[in-house]
């Protein structure tokens, strides 16, 4: 019995890290600033939350229009979600979480920005969407009762690390 209590805490400490084993994304670099520059505007998109944190008080929509608000805050450009400008650049925000565990989860928040891109070598050949830009993942563990929080924290980092990249591709 105490080898599968151990084997479930183990579990739940190592999943945030297999959470980022196998990604493989851009990331917050000059080239990768780049990317945001002269940008009609940005759409927010956040992925459905777990089911384990979604609540009348936290959720995709609230989290979406609280982020919108920042980006209007630091005079980003905001498109509406039905405006697909060229490239249709959107901030995309996902959000994976463990099953609780002794009141406990472990949590990852993604917030990364993609649009359309072509080969330089072949433009004729579209991805229909490729992530140019990430922030750095914010990853922990959490006691249940406050992991709406730490989630919310942690993409508000992550935001805010988009803002100033998006302002230093794009000086007024």
């Amino acid at each position: 019995m105490n080898y599968l209590k151990r084997r479930g805490w183990l579990a739940l400490v190592i999943a945030p890290l297999l959470f980022c084993a196998f990604a493989a994304h851009a990331q917050d670099t000059t080239l990768d600033r780049s990317s945001l520059k002269d940008l009609d505007g940005v759409r927010v998109v956040v992925e459905e939350l777990p089911a384990n944190v979604a609540s009348k008080t936290f959720t995709a929509e609230l989290l979406r229009k609280s982020i919108e608000t920042k980006l209007r805050d630091a005079k980003i450009p905001v498109l509406n979600q039905g405006e697909f400008p060229v490239g249709d650049p959107f901030l995309r925000v996902r959000v994976t979480t463990t099953a609780a565990e002794k009141g406990l989860a472990a949590y990852r928040v993604e917030v990364d920005f993609a649009q359309i891109v072509f080969m330089r070598r072949n433009p004729m050949i579209t991805f229909n969407r490729a992530q140019t830009w990430s922030a750095t993942p914010v990853m922990g563990l959490s006691a249940t009762v406050r992991l709406a929080e730490n989630i919310n924290k942690g993409m508000a980092q992550q935001v805010d690390q988009f803002i100033a990249a998006y302002l230093a591709a794009n000086p007024k």
